[in-house]
Order: C-alpha cells, then sequence, then structure tokens
C-alpha cells in the first residue's frame, strides 16, 4: 500500500475518465480567490485564509486561466506529498505554473521521482548527517555570538534580514557546510536574490535578464568548479559529488541546489521568527525566561510562518480525491502553510504559543521529499534567535504596527525587511 493510502479510503483511480469542459464544472467545488496566489496579499497575512481553508475538503481553484486541484487540510496535503502512486513531483507544462521555476529547468532534487531522486539524495546525504550537523553546533554559537557583539557595539536599530538572518544563512552554508572561498559569496547571494524575481512573473512572461544573467554566472561558476575538482580532486563533499555517475544536468542541478537552496530558507525562517516574537512580545519574554523553550518555539515558528505557502504535484492518472475529480497532468496545488492550521491537530490555531510543541508539521514536508536541509535549517535558526532574545532585552519592533515588506519566490513569504529596535 503506497504511503498515505491508508489515512484516505475516498482516494481511487477513476474509470474512462474524460477531461470535463472546466466552465462545466461544479461551481460548489471551487475556491473562488479574489487574489493572486503567489501576490502580496497571501503572503502578507495568509493566516485569515489559512484558517478557513485548514478545514475544507480538496477542491478546485483557477489560476491564470488553468483550474488546479487544491488541497489545505493536513491529511490531504500529507497523502499529496507522499503518494508516489497518483502523484509526481515532475512538473507538467502547460498547466499554468511554467513560471515558478526557480532553476531554469534543471532537473533539481524536489522535482524528481524515483529512482532519480533517491540517487540524488544519497549524494547530498554527507553534508547533513548527525555527526556533522552535531560538530557544527559549536560554530553555530560562535558565530551568533560574534554577530550579537557586532550588533551591541554599533548600538544602533537593526534590520534583522540584513543584519543577522542573511549573513548568518550565508556564513553557515558556504562556509561552515561547503567551503566556499569568501570571495565567491557574492555571486551565490546575487543569484539568490535574483530567484526571487521569478515572483514577480506573469503567465506567459520571460524570465527577467537579471535572473537570466545571475543564472548562467552560477551555472558557469559550477563548470569550472567540476573542472578544478577534476584536475585536483578532494575528499569532501563537493568532491564526492562530482565523482559520482550522474549526468552532467543532475550534477549542476544538485551543485546549485546545494549552494544557494537554504540560503533563502535559513534566512527568511529567522527573519519570520523575529518578526513573530516582536508581535508577541510577551512570548519573547517567555523564552527569554526559560530558553529550554527554543525548540518548542522554533517548531510553533515553523508551524504558523511556514516558508512554503504552496507545494504542487500532477496527477500521474485519473483519480478520485476525498469526492474531487482530478485528471491525468492536472496540477494539485497542496497549501503547507494552511494545513498547519489544521484544528484537528492543533487547536486554536492562530494562536502563537511556543509552549504548543507542536508535531507533525508541514513546513518541511513529508516522505522521500522531506528537506534534507532542514538538519541544519533547524539548528541554525535556533541558535541565530536565541542569541538575539537573549542578547537583548529590549528587543521590539522599530513601531509597534511595523510592517515588513514581503518578498521569497512565487510559493513563499520572506520578509525583506525586519525592522527592530535593541535599545
Amino acid at each position: 500500500m503506497p504511503a498515505g493510502r491508508s489515512e484516505h479510503q475516498n482516494i481511487h483511480p477513476a474509470e474512462n475518465t474524460v477531461i470535463p469542459d472546466l466552465n462545466q464544472l461544479d461551481p460548489a467545488k471551487f475556491e473562488h480567490l479574489d487574489f493572486d496566489m503567489y501576490g502580496q496579499a497571501i503572503k502578507s497575512d495568509p493566516s485569515k485564509y489559512f484558517l478557513k481553508w485548514a478545514q475544507q475538503p480538496p477542491r478546485y481553484i483557477r489560476q491564470d486561466g488553468h483550474v488546479h486541484a487544491f488541497a489545505t487540510r493536513h491529511k490531504d496535503v500529507k497523502f499529496g506529498l507522499m503518494n508516489q502512486e497518483f502523484l509526481s513531483a515532475v512538473p507538467v507544462p502547460g498547466t499554468g505554473l511554467d513560471n515558478i521555476d526557480y532553476f531554469n529547468g534543471l532537473p533539481i532534487i524536489v522535482e524528481v521521482d524515483q529512482p532519480q531522486h533517491t540517487r540524488l539524495r544519497r549524494l547530498m546525504q554527507p553534508a547533513f548527517t548527525p555527526r556533522r550537523v552535531a560538530e557544527a553546533q559549536a560554530g553555530l554559537n560562535a558565530l551568533a555570538n560574534q554577530m550579537m557583539d557586532q550588533l551591541e557595539a554599533r548600538g544602533t536599530d537593526i534590520d534583522v534580514m540584513a543584519d543577522i538572518a542573511i549573513p548568518f544563512a550565508v556564513t553557515v552554508l558556504l562556509d561552515h557546510f561547503l567551503a566556499v572561498p569568501q570571495q565567491d559569496w557574492p555571486l551565490f547571494l546575487h543569484y539568490s536574490h535574483s530567484m526571487g524575481l521569478v515572483g514577480t512573473l506573469k503567465a506567459g512572461d520571460p524570465k527577467p535578464k537579471e535572473y537570466l544573467d545571475a543564472y548562467n554566472a552560477m551555472y558557469a561558476y559550477c563548470e569550472n568548479l567540476i573542472e578544478r575538482r577534476k584536475a585536483e580532486p578532494k575528499d569532501d563533499l563537493v568532491g564526492s559529488i562530482i565523482a559520482s555517475d550522474i549526468t552532467t544536468e543532475e550534477l549542476f542541478a544538485t551543485l546549485m541546489v546545494l549552494l544557494t537552496g537554504g540560503i533563502g530558507t535559513i534566512s527568511a525562517t529567522i527573519g519570520l521568527a523575529a518578526l513573530r516574537f516582536g508581535r508577541n512580545p510577551e512570548q519573547m519574554e517567555l523564552l527569554r525566561n526559560e530558553p529550554a523553550l527554543i525548540n518548542s518555539a522554533i517548531e510553533e515558528v515553523l508551524r504558523i510562518d511556514c516558508l512554503g505557502n504552496f507545494r504542487h504535484r500532477w496527477a500521474r492518472q485519473d483519480f478520485e480525491f476525498e469526492g474531487l475529480q482530478v485528471w491525468k497532468g492536472m496540477a494539485i496545488a497542496l497549501s503547507l502553510g494552511a494545513a498547519n492550521y489544521d484544528p484537528v491537530l492543533y487547536p486554536d490555531p492562530g494562536k502563537f504559543d511556543i509552549r504548543r510543541a507542536p508535531t507533525d508539521v508541514s513546513s518541511f514536508g513529508y516522505g522521500i521529499h522531506f528537506c534534507i536541509g532542514q538538519a541544519i535549517a533547524r539548528p541554525s535558526v535556533r541558535t541565530a534567535t536565541l542569541a538575539l532574545v537573549q542578547r537583548f532585552p529590549a528587543l521590539r519592533l522599530a513601531t509597534p504596527d511595523f510592517e515588513p515588506l514581503w518578498g521569497g519566490l512565487p510559493t513563499e513569504r520572506s520578509p525583506v525587511n525586519v525592522n527592530m529596535k535593541i535599545k
């Protein structure tokens, strides 16, 4: 029995399904959106939507002229991420999602199925073993303390994203884990930033020139890195990937995901944590007084402020999904954010409570696509957040009603700035 199947007695293959006239689909099975799923409305305040969606069964949505299936309850999202019999991670062209392509068509690990996925994941695993993550913790602590020392000496208001979150993420990934020479870091930062420009696209728009230039520069960097390492092999993570038996495109995809993919995840989650604590000062004071709550606190941040609002799958065959007809090739939008508000698992889901200790949070996915980088993302966010809260007892938002600018990749929500006072 495929993973996730046991939870859903109402999922089964359909027989002789014909793609219907979309205008004749049952209006009662549509979620009528009054905003762009990847626009500012959902990025700035998703909770009002998530609270409603988390209690609704699968239904249809219209996005950029296409009809997608839409799953938002926790059990439905989990099924969508784990089931490999009915659903594929490989994008189907022409389903209205061609522009949501952060790596310009490369076969990245989150968009491939078995057995290719297993091969790529095995190559990345050495970077995130428990031993290596445990060894890195001392470095995380030292880095966080160093950054807090610098901010304390400066003594001015701060932008958590620019002053802490981004430099912390870059140093952790490029220095501590991947040993990228510091003179090359701007290349990675520019590419990571340019990926967010994809979020400004409308259906049919070409990729922005800045993004394509940054992508080509990163591709050339990986190409040169491969040539250098073949000439002078090294027994490290990058060396093991280059020496492996994978295709050239898979090699570029793996290197580029490793070298850039985690920067946005770690930095955005640090920023989201700071913003959430700034809006809930009583919870920040609780953490300051009981630092042992840091694990529970960051899990609660990941639950209530999921970086990834949506993830997509594509139907391998016609099937019925909790009473909703899905046909082969159809895109299924899975709302990870809404799943984290499901009251079946999380009572009073709109409340931020660091004593909640939530489990089975959807933010890093499930099954074979459970995010491999979460092994370093979680301790990184915990370390930076606790250092910030403990070092500055007067920490607060720049203004009580502060609202950041919102960016990130199309399916994600990341604050561009989190302005705070430390004195």
